[in-house]
């Protein structure tokens, strides 16, 4: 059995910061993504009533322990504790129907990380591309091609510039006088 104040781990599932605040408690929490904290129970099951806490509980965060979820009364399915590297071996290697499942009972958090990662390594299959991209609204062809560009113009911006036709410099003449140098009229004598 769960007491109010054993600790619980919860991880930030979200690409991005994850925080509440519970204020009649005082308390403020943060996560930075990917980022394991230790919870009391209580603290969760205040934050489960505060308005949008069950989302975020069931979308941004995940509760490491199955009792907790079940006193939680939280309905989760399989998906919901994959992890970033189960999602990307789901893009990588799972077969189309079991990508399909993960579309539809995944939390968006999970749905996010496969976005990201389905960009960055640029999965191969056509097929499950269109199929995240639909289910996003996120074209992800289109987002691979533009990063392509991006690329090649931080490419182009690091290389030396070199000029394409080499223009003859032009040598500065030697100084000509354009009058005589003067001639000595006078002998300085010295007094004294």
């Amino acid at each position: 059995m769960i007491n109010d104040n054993d600790l619980i781990s919860v991880r930030n599932r979200n690409n991005g910061t994850t925080s509440y605040t519970i204020p009649d408690r005082n308390i403020r929490r943060s996560w930075a993504p990917q980022e394991v904290k230790k919870v009391p129970f209580e603290e969760l099951k205040a934050f489960s009533y505060l308005p949008g806490g069950m989302y975020a509980l069931n979308n941004l965060l995940i509760v490491e322990n199955k009792e907790v979820i079940d006193l939680l009364n939280m309905q989760v399915e399989p998906e919901y504790y994959y992890t970033e590297e189960n999602i990307r071996d789901m893009l990588l290697n799972k077969s189309m129907d079991e990508f399909l499942d993960f579309l539809d009972f995944a939390p968006e958090g999970a749905i996010e990380i496969a976005k990201d990662i389905a960009v960055k390594e640029e999965i191969p299959d056509v097929r499950k591309r269109d199929a995240l991209s639909k289910k996003t609204g996120l074209n992800i062809n289109n987002a691979i091609m533009v990063n392509h560009v991006m690329d090649e113009e931080k490419a182009e911006e690091e290389a030396p510039k070199q000029r394409r036709v080499q223009i003859e410099e032009e040598k500065p003449e030697a100084p000509v006088r354009r009058a005589a140098a003067p001639q000595e009229k006078y002998k300085v004598v010295n007094k004294g």
